[in-house]
């Protein structure tokens, strides 16, 4: 038992740990041409300080060569240490492309540190796009459901009608 506790001691004191680098959003989704923020916090929790150099921001599905550049990435130069167990936050805007690569995409976050050298955060955030054409789908399939209903109704009208049999009056015949 007390070999198994010892085993379980690593486990307790990374339990708490705090993630390096923390990457979010200012909206959940966004549609094609929408402008947004995303937000990194890198976390220093080595035992020394480190100097961030540089954060590379490359939004994988969206990252083309078009027109002579690179479109899809992003470069911040910082050159500010950051202490130990202190944060270090920045942000990049970005817009969301209009053509054929307006889909969601992950996101790949590089942190260039002197002391550390790269550390990197793998897919730690996803933008979601949705296409502004759900809207007008919707609309269209409760205009559609009206229609049915509306034609039902006459169908079952135009049975109805045709169904009935005039009555048929008898009148006396006159007397002559």
């Amino acid at each position: 038992m007390a070999v198994s506790a010892l085993l379980l001691i690593p486990l307790i004191g990374t339990a708490n740990s705090q993630p390096e680098v923390m990457a979010w959003t200012d909206k959940p989704e966004y549609g094609p041409g929408d402008s947004g923020t995303l937000y990194i916090v890198f976390y220093n929790d080595r035992s020394y300080a480190v100097s961030i150099e540089k954060i590379f921001v490359v939004f994988s599905d969206w990252w083309v060569f078009k027109n002579g550049d690179w479109e899809g990435n992003e470069t911040l130069t910082v050159g500010e240490a950051v202490a130990v167990n202190e944060t270090y936050e920045a942000s990049v805007a970005f817009t969301v492309p209009t053509d054929g690569r307006a889909g969601s995409t992950t996101v790949y976050i590089t942190i260039q540190t002197a002391e550390a050298g790269d550390i990197i955060s793998y897919g730690s955030v996803a933008v979601t796009v949705t296409p502004r054409y759900m809207d007008q789908i919707v609309t269209l399939f409760t205009v559609q459901v009206v229609l049915i209903i509306v034609c039902t109704i006459i169908v079952a009208a135009t049975i109805f009608l045709s169904m009935r049999k005039p009555q048929v009056t008898w009148k006396a015949e006159e007397k002559t």
